[in-house]
C-alpha cells in the first residue's frame, strides 16, 4: 500500500512539474509573439516615418529648385533619395538637379544605378539620352534615345514617343548628322497621324535634312489635308524649288502667303527663270530670240558697271574675254535667221560663265542673276 501511494504522489509531482513547464513554455511564447509584433510595429512606423522625412525632403528640394537654389535642391533631394532608395522620382529629380548644376558626371551615374534596376525605364533612358546631348555625346545621345523609342511604351503613349523621336531628330540634325536624322525621318513619316500639321513638321525636318523630295512629298500631304495651309503652300514651293521642278514651284509660291520665310523672293527668282529661258519647251523662235537679246543686254550692264567698279581689276582677262563673246553675240542676234539650237545653248553657257565670274567679283547677286544661274545649271546638268 505504501508503495502504490508512492507512485501516486510521484506521478503527481511529475505531472505539476509539466503542466508548469508547458505554463512556462506557453508564457515565453507569449512574450516572444508580443515581442514581435511590437518589434514590427516600431520597424513600420519608423519606415513610415523615414518615408515621410523622405517625402518632406523631396518636397522642400523642389521648392529650392522652384526658387533657382539648386545647391539647396540637391542636398534636399540627397537626403529624400538616401531615406528611400527605391523611389525613382527622387533619383530621377536628383539627377535633372545636378545637370542643371553641370554635374553631369554625378547626373549619368546616379540615372545608371537606376537604370541598373529597372533597364526598360523609358523614363530613366530618356533622362539618360538627354544628358548625353547635353554632354554633346552622339553616340550615347543615339544609343540612349534608341532604348528609349525601343522600349515597351502604354499602348495610349502613341504621341509621347513620336516627340521622343522628333527630339532625336533635332540632336541629329543640330550634330551635323544629316545621314542618321533621314533614317530617323523615314522611320516618324511610317508612323504619322493623317493630320496637316504633322505632315509639314516632317517635311520641315525633311527639308533641314537636306531632302527636298521626301520634304515636297510631305507638304503634298498636308495641302491633301488642307489645302490652305500657309506653311504647306510655302515648303511645297520651296522644295519644288531646290528639285528645279520652276512649274511645281510657281504654283505653289504664288497661293503661298508673302510673310514666311523667302517666298516673295523665291517667287520672284522662279518667274525670272520661267520667263528668261531661252531652251524651255513650247516657246517660238521669236520668243526664244527675245529671251536671249533680254539676257544678253542684262548682262552687259552688269558686266560694265562691274567693271567699272573697279572690283575686276585684279582679274582682266575673264571680263575682256565675255565682253568678246558677248559682241558676237550681239552681232549674231542682228541676223534675222531664226537661231540654231547650238547658238542658243551656248549663249546660255555664256551666260551662266559671266554670272558666276559677276556674283563672285560683284556681289550681291540680284534675283535675275539667280535666275540665269540656274537656267545655265539646268540646262548643262540636262546635257550629260
Amino acid at each position: 500500500m505504501k508503495d502504490a501511494s508512492r507512485d501516486d504522489d510521484d506521478g503527481r509531482r511529475a505531472a505539476a512539474l509539466i503542466h508548469r513547464e508547458i505554463l512556462q513554455i506557453g508564457v515565453l511564447m507569449l512574450i516572444a509573439v508580443v515581442s514581435f509584433f511590437v518589434t514590427r510595429a516600431v520597424a513600420a512606423n519608423n519606415r513610415e516615418q523615414t518615408l515621410r522625412d523622405a517625402e518632406a525632403w523631396f518636397a522642400r528640394g523642389q521648392q529650392f529648385m522652384a526658387a533657382g537654389r539648386v545647391e539647396d535642391a540637391i542636398a534636399s533631394l540627397r537626403r529624400a533619395s538616401v531615406r528611400n532608395r527605391y523611389e525613382r522620382k527622387y533619383a530621377l529629380t536628383l539627377a535633372g538637379a545636378l545637370s542643371q548644376k553641370g554635374d553631369t558626371e554625378a547626373a549619368r551615374a546616379a540615372l545608371l544605378t537606376l537604370r541598373e534596376a529597372s533597364p526598360e525605364d523609358v523614363e530613366v533612358t530618356l533622362a539618360l539620352a538627354r544628358l548625353a546631348s547635353q554632354r554633346q555625346d552622339v553616340t550615347e545621345a543615339l544609343r540612349f534615345y534608341h532604348n528609349t523609342l525601343y522600349a515597351p511604351w502604354p499602348a495610349d503613349a502613341a504621341q509621347e514617343r513620336r516627340e521622343v523621336r522628333f527630339e532625336l531628330i533635332d540632336f541629329l540634325l543640330r550634330h551635323d548628322q544629316a545621314g542618321r536624322a533621314l533614317s530617323e525621318l523615314l522611320a516618324a513619316s511610317a508612323d504619322l497621324p493623317e493630320q496637316a500639321a504633322a505632315h509639314v513638321r516632317v517635311g520641315q525636318l525633311f527639308a533641314r535634312a537636306g531632302d527636298a523630295r521626301d520634304a515636297l512629298d510631305q507638304y503634298e500631304r498636308a495641302l491633301h489635308l488642307a489645302p490652305a495651309d500657309r506653311v504647306a503652300l510655302a515648303g511645297a514651293g520651296t522644295s519644288a524649288f531646290s528639285l528645279g521642278d520652276f512649274q511645281l514651284a510657281r504654283g505653289y509660291l504664288h497661293r503661298a502667303p508673302d510673310d514666311i520665310d523667302d517666298v516673295t523672293r523665291t517667287r520672284e527668282v522662279v518667274d525670272l527663270v520661267l520667263s528668261s529661258d531661252p531652251l524651255a519647251r513650247r516657246v517660238g523662235s521669236v520668243e526664244r530670240r527675245r529671251r536671249v537679246a533680254a539676257s544678253r543686254d542684262y548682262l552687259d550692264q552688269r558686266l560694265t558697271a562691274c567693271i567699272a567698279a573697279g572690283r575686276s581689276a585684279d582679274e582682266p582677262h575673264p571680263a575682256a574675254a565675255f565682253e568678246l563673246e558677248a559682241a558676237s553675240l550681239r552681232e549674231q542676234l542682228k541676223a534675222s535667221p531664226p537661231l540654231e539650237r547650238d547658238a542658243i545653248e551656248a549663249s546660255v553657257d555664256l551666260f551662266g560663265r559671266i554670272e558666276q565670274y559677276v556674283s563672285r567679283t560683284c556681289p550681291p547677286p540680284t534675283a535675275r542673276d539667280k535666275a540665269l544661274t540656274l537656267i545655265a545649271r539646268t540646262h548643262a546638268l540636262e546635257s550629260r
